[in-house]
């Protein structure tokens, strides 16, 4: 199966497809819940989901071998002072997946107390198919909010429904469902909000893409009138490595299409946006109105981010964010500064701390007041060099606990699927593929973090050996091509 975006535009493609388009989708009010990596949050952009026309698969970049999961967060905030005010704890199976979550907040200055928990579960193949969200109150949980969660065979997901309790039953929230072609590309996605038990129909979305796969145009449909209305168009453009370079965002009004908003990015030869650049349609013209560039260091690692905005004809500078690495490619610091008086001036900073493997030991939140003072916000959980988990909006600090470790070093249940592993691996790494035999078109090519090729083979067996022992330590793209499929992963070479 294909897979509708190529990598190295993924990361960017999504966002910036629905920047503009804002709509008012429900959401559930305790952000404390989502968490990033290896679940499909439902964090949104503009007001849609982030994966809306392609739900990415949950192993797209970490395949679950060879992994490293934290058991234990303890975080402060200014109130609490040395002191931990929460304490977060989790639980795995053996393939490292989760199987819940425990969130205690301190009552008075010795006792945890049950404050919230998440428990999640799972299908034959580790797709991840419920979670139920609760609150300690009175002295026992109570349902707060339920997710559930369907796949195709091909292991696209397909459904996703949310609900939240309302006392006494369960009150639907929203709903969203996919299908796929025949090339294993998303051709409609609908959109229903809750009513009672009832889901009534909101948006349809209905995608079209070029002979890469890339997505060239959706249109959307709005019911009304008991009936599917055509409501707005994008229309996307791409360079030869798969990077949009141009969406165009329209309104149908009396049957005429009408400009809405036009977006427009630069990439490098490495597959990094050097800039992206937002304008409105005004007065039958283009308006300039937010103007963002980005500069990397030689590994790749975005270092600086530069907002404009357009005022009185003129581009005025509105922020920036300067980013600091390790040698091992984890985030020092993010520090964003505001443009005030013609100079840069400190805003807020986050500080981190790794082992060796990439995993947070430590985070830190402050904003500037004459200095660097402790401020409570919102703070990300690193593990094996990914995002893995966003503290909301109440934390200065936290600290991370390793007391357990689940590792999975053989090819994972999930049937279908490409696996790496070992992974890290510091020699061979085998790549395993159920039902590629006898496919003569099987490839694969690892990128280095510029986008470079380091290495390519064929392989036409359901297990090939890869040998990394000559590529230097670092992290690598894995891109898995054949007949009927693209995957890309990722490597880490210790």
């Amino acid at each position: 199966m294909k897979t509708p975006t190529l990598f190295f535009g993924l990361l960017f493609l999504l966002p910036l497809y629905f920047h503009a388009q804002v709509q008012s989708v429900k959401n559930g009010p305790a952000p404390r819940f989502e968490r990033s990596g290896g679940h499909p949050t439902p964090a949104l952009i503009a007001g849609k989901p982030d994966h809306l026309m392609v739900p990415a698969k949950r192993n797209m970049f970490n395949p679950n071998n060879s992994i490293w999961r934290w058991d234990t967060i303890m975080c402060y905030n200014k109130a609490s002072g040395d002191s931990p005010y929460q304490r977060v704890t989790r639980t795995y199976n053996s393939f490292g997946e989760q199987l819940s979550i425990l969130y205690e907040r301190r009552q008075g200055s010795l006792a945890w107390v049950n404050y919230a928990r998440e428990t999640d579960t799972y299908d034959s193949a580790g797709n991840w198919v419920y979670q139920l969200q609760e609150l300690w109150q009175n002295n026992a949980w109570v349902n707060y909010q339920k997710q559930e969660f369907g796949y195709n065979a091909n292991g696209d997901q397909v459904d996703w429904k949310r609900v939240m309790w309302d006392s006494l039953a369960w009150d639907n929230w929203w709903h969203y469902s996919w299908h796929f072609d025949a090339n294993g590309l998303t051709d409609t996605c609908m959109y229903q909000e809750g009513q009672d038990s009832l889901w009534n129909n909101h948006w349809l979305w209905i995608p079209s893409y070029d002979g890469n796969s890339n997505n060239t145009s959706t249109v959307t449909y709005t019911w009304q009138n008991n009936g599917w209305q055509l409501t707005n168009r994008d229309s996307t453009t791409y360079d030869g490595s798969g990077n949009p370079l141009t969406q165009l965002q329209q309104s149908l009004i009396n049957s005429s299409w009408v400009n809405n908003s036009f977006h427009t990015h630069a990439w490098d030869t490495a597959g990094n946006c050097l800039s992206y650049l937002y304008q409105l349609w005004q007065n039958n013209a283009w308006e300039n109105s937010i103007f963002n560039c980005y500069t990397y260091d030689p590994d790749g690692n975005k270092v600086m981010d530069i907002g404009l905005v357009w005022m009185n004809g003129a581009w005025v500078n509105s922020h920036r964010v300067l980013y600091i690495y390790d040698t091992g490619i984890n985030l020092l610091s993010e520090t964003s500064q505001d443009w005030v008086n013609s100079d840069w001036r400190n805003a807020y900073t986050e500080q981190y701390t790794y082992d060796s493997s990439g995993n947070s030991l430590t985070g830190k939140m402050m904003h500037w007041f004459n200095g660097w003072q402790p401020y409570d916000g919102g703070l990300e959980v690193y593990a094996n060099h990914e995002r893995d988990m966003n503290l909301e909006g109440e934390n200065y600090r936290y600290e991370a606990i390793l007391d357990s470790i689940a590792v999975n070093t053989g090819p994972t249940r999930r049937p279908g699927q490409v696996t790496l592993y070992p992974n890290p691996s510091h020699a061979k790494v085998h790549l395993s593929l159920p039902g590629i035999s006898g496919d003569q078109n099987g490839s694969v090519t690892l990128y280095d973090l510029r986008g470079q090729v380091v290495l390519s083979q064929k392989f036409d067996t359901e297990t090939t050996a890869i040998d990394v022992g000559g590529l230097k330590p670092g992290v690598y793209f894995v891109k898995v091509s054949n007949n009927r499929m693209t995957q890309v992963l990722k490597l880490v070479r210790n």
